[in-house]
C-alpha cells in the first residue's frame, strides 16, 4: 500500500474511534517504520478534526440539548404534572418508570457533555457509552425515587383535600412488612390497612393506605373508621385518625376550647355555630339541644344568654389565668352549692367583665368528673 492509502487507512480507523495502540498495530502489520507511526496518526487526526469540525460540533450539541430537554420534561412530567392528575394508585409503578427515564437520559447527557469542544472531536467524534457504567447511577437513583414518589403523595393529598368527601370504613385487611438489613442488625417495618366504604353514589369501594407501624396494634377488623376519600377517585382515601390529618384535611386547629371562643359563640349566628365549631376541632354534631363531639368528649349548649361548654377534667385549667388576663376580676362563691343535680368539687370560680360572667366548676356525673364552663351575659 501506498503511504497515501496508508493514512487514508489510518483516517477511517480514526473514525471508527479505534484507540492508538490498535492503529500502530495495524501500522505495524503493514510494515511501517515505527518512527513514522507518530506522525502518520497526527496527520491523519488533524483531516479527520478538519471533517469532525464541519459537522459534529452542532451535531452532538444539539444532541446534548434534546438530552438536557428530556431531563426537564420528565422532571415536569413526573414531579409536577402527572401528581396533579389521578393517578395515586400507580404512583409506585410511575415513580419507578419515571426514576428509569430520567437516571438513563442523564447518564447519556453526561456521556455527550463536552463533545462538541475540538479537544474531544481530535479523539472521537462520538461518545463511547459503556452501559455497564449505568450502575454508577444508582445511588442517584434512589434519591430521585423518593423525590418523584413524595411529589405523587403531595399530588395526590392535594386532591384529596380540594374533592373530599365524608364516609365511614370498615377495617377489611391490613398487615405489617419487616425488611431486614442485609449488612447490619435490625430493619425497618411498613404497615398498612385496607377499608371498605360506600360513596355517596352508592358504589363499594375497597381501598388501602399505609399507617405507621406502631399504630398498626390500634385496628382490628371490623373496626369503624371515619375516612374521606376523592371524589374523583375513590381509591385516593385518608384515615382521620390523628389530629395531623384531621388539621390539614379539614381545616380545623384540633385544639381545646379558650374563654375567647366561648365568648365568640355568644355573638355567633346561628346558621354559623357549626363553622365555628369545626375550626376549633372536629367532628361536631347537633344533637336535641346541644353540640356533640364524641371523639373528645365535649359538649356545648347555646342559648341566646347562655354558652355552657362541658368538656374533660382538667381542659379548663387555665382559665381563671386568662381571664384575669383578659380583665375579668374573681368573685368570691360558697362552696357548698349543687348545680344541675351534679356535686360540685372544689366550689365555683365566678369571673365577670362589664359584660359576661364566667363560671368554672369541676363536677361530678355517673362518677365522671368534669369541667364545666358557663358564659352568661349580664
Amino acid at each position: 500500500m501506498t503511504k497515501e492509502e496508508i493514512l487514508q487507512k489510518v483516517v477511517e480507523r480514526i473514525k471508527d474511534n479505534e484507540y492508538d495502540h490498535e492503529i500502530e498495530t495495524f501500522l505495524k502489520r503493514k510494515e511501517v517504520n515505527p518512527d513514522e507511526f507518530k506522525s502518520i496518526i497526527e496527520t491523519a487526526r488533524a483531516q479527520v478534526l478538519e471533517e469532525r469540525l464541519k459537522t459534529m460540533p452542532k451535531k452532538n450539541l444539539a444532541v446534548f440539548i434534546v438530552l438536557v430537554a428530556l431531563i426537564i420534561a420528565t422532571i415536569y412530567l413526573f414531579a409536577f404534572y402527572l401528581p396533579n392528575t389521578n393517578v395515586s394508585q400507580n404512583k409506585t409503578f410511575l415513580s419507578i418508570l419515571g426514576t428509569a427515564v430520567f437516571c438513563f437520559v442523564s447518564f447519556l447527557a453526561i456521556a455527550y457533555y463536552g463533545t462538541w469542544k475540538p479537544e474531544f472531536l481530535k479523539i472521537r467524534d462520538k461518545p463511547r457509552i459503556d452501559f455497564t457504567l449505568m450502575t454508577l447511577m444508582l445511588i442517584p437513583a434512589v434519591i430521585v425515587y423518593f423525590i418523584f414518589s413524595e411529589c405523587f403523595s403531595n399530588g395526590a393529598d392535594r386532591i384529596l383535600k380540594a374533592t373530599q368527601v365524608d364516609a365511614v370504613g370498615t377495617v377489611v385487611d391490613g398487615g405489617v412488612t419487616e425488611v431486614k438489613r442485609v449488612l447490619r442488625s435490625g430493619g425497618a417495618s411498613f404497615a398498612s390497612i385496607t377499608v371498605e366504604f360506600e360513596t355517596k353514589e352508592g358504589k363499594t369501594v375497597r381501598a388501602t393506605e399505609d399507617i405507621s407501624s406502631y399504630r398498626f396494634k390500634d385496628f382490628y377488623l371490623g373496626q369503624q373508621l371515619n375516612i374521606v376519600y376523592s371524589s374523583e377517585d375513590p381509591s385516593n382515601i385518608d384515615l382521620l385518625i390523628d389530629d395531623e390529618s384531621i388539621k390539614e384535611l379539614k381545616n380545623t386547629q384540633q385544639r381545646d376550647f379558650t374563654p375567647n371562643d366561648l365568648l365568640t359563640l355568644m355573638t355567633a349566628k346561628k346558621e354559623n355555630i357549626k363553622a365555628t365549631l369545626e375550626n376549633i376541632s372536629f367532628g361536631w354534631e347537633q344533637k336535641s339541644d346541644a353540640w356533640m363531639n364524641e371523639k373528645n368528649n365535649t359538649a356545648v349548649m347555646i342559648t341566646d344568654n347562655e354558652v355552657r361548654l362541658i368538656t374533660t377534667f382538667g381542659k379548663a385549667h387555665s382559665y381563671p389565668e386568662t381571664l384575669e388576663k383578659m380583665g375579668f376580676k374573681k368573685i368570691e362563691t360558697s362552696k357548698e352549692k349543687k348545680a344541675d343535680k351534679m356535686e360540685i368539687l372544689f366550689g365555683d370560680k365566678l369571673y365577670e367583665n362589664d359584660k359576661y360572667y364566667f363560671q368554672i366548676k369541676t363536677l361530678i356525673s355517673g362518677g365522671q368528673q368534669m369541667s364545666v364552663v358557663l358564659v352568661n351575659k349580664k
